[in-house]
Order: structure tokens, then sequence, then C-alpha cells
């Protein structure tokens, strides 16, 4: 664990190798890099090349992404109640 400024938080923040922020985390490699990614935490590259996580980005809460937010199908949008009509 190593102590840097994050530009992202704007503030100091311990900073850990992804390893231990799988385990903070409870997630997989896969997806610590898909965060990483979609920049929903912070990450900074150690003279050694490896990367190493925010804390404090991993551990604030997430809002969902609308990307995540399945949108409803045009079928869906698309469907009308139908009333049933009054037999003469």
């Amino acid at each position: 664990m190593a102590r840097f400024f994050c530009e992202g938080c704007q503030k100091e923040s311990n900073f850990l190798p992804i390893y231990v922020a799988m385990k903070i985390a409870g997630v997989s490699r896969r997806t610590i890099y898909y965060w990483l990614e979609h920049r929903w935490v912070h990450c900074r590259e150690l003279p050694s090349g490896r990367p190493v996580i925010c804390e404090t980005s991993l551990s604030r809460p997430k809002r969902p992404s609308r990307d995540l937010v399945p949108e409803p199908s045009r079928l869906q949008k698309a469907r009308k109640t139908v009333q049933p009509r009054a037999i003469p």
C-alpha cells in the first residue's frame, strides 16, 4: 500500500495493489479492470509499471450507470392496452 494524491478524488489516499482491491470489493480482477475502463475507480501507475487503485474511489458508493440500466425494448414501448369491445 502506498499513499499518493489522487487526481480524481482531489485528496491524498491510500493506493492498493489490484489483488487487495479485489478482496476489499469482493469482485474479480476483470471487474476491477472494467471499473478502471469506465473510470469508476481511480488508478495510478507505480514507477515499476504496476497499477494501484485509489482506496477512496473504491469504497465510495456508486451510482448506477446509464449504460448498465436496460432500456425497455421497442416491443414493450409499442404495446398498448387493448380494451375489449362490446359485442352488439
